[in-house]
């Protein structure tokens, strides 16, 4: 996975400064699966504010699946699943940076990692996964399914992560 790394670099670099440094308005809400960045390589990386133990995660996903199709009655097994090792690297980068990692899960022979994060997110990252999940305050039964204008507004007032292109190349 090295020739990624200076994309990696660059997506880990945004998203670590948009979990930790981003504030997010009080009137917004953030998605429970957190903000994606497509890095290249085939690979999109999620940060999530809150996830395992309340604690953020970065999710690494492989972004065009390709399938193996084994035979009648078998499952499809992925032809691209993450590569062996690609979360220890990613878990090894965040850990460089300052960010201890608690544990990691899932991974190859997959097509999705998880590194779970010890220290906590921006309190106001953790406040706007908290409205999400609460709901609409004015359609309750509609739980986080509703579609009315006042919901739709605050997923759009969230900060999204930047990421330093000239840095990517």
């Amino acid at each position: 996975m090295t020739h990624q790394l200076p994309a990696l670099a660059a997506v880990l670099d945004a998203g670590l400064r948009w979990l930790y440094e981003a504030e997010q308005p009080a009137d917004a809400w953030a998605q429970h699966h957190g903000e994606p960045i497509a890095a290249g390589g085939n690979r999109t990386y999620s940060f999530v504010p809150v996830g395992a133990r309340k604690l953020p995660v970065v999710v690494v996903n492989v972004a065009k699946v390709e399938w193996i199709d084994n035979g009648p009655n078998q499952l499809m097994t992925p032809a691209n699943p993450l590569e062996p090792g690609e979360l220890e690297e990613i878990a090894a980068e965040l850990e460089c940076r300052g960010f201890p990692v608690q544990t990691t899960w899932n991974g190859h022979p997959g097509v999705t990692g998880s590194v779970g994060l010890t220290r906590p997110a921006h309190p106001s990252q953790v406040a706007a996964v908290e409205r999400y999940v609460a709901g609409c305050q004015q359609h309750p039964k509609r739980s986080v399914f509703c579609e009315c204008e006042t919901w739709r507004a605050g997923f759009r007032r969230v900060v999204r992560p930047v990421v330093d292109r000239a840095l990517s190349v």
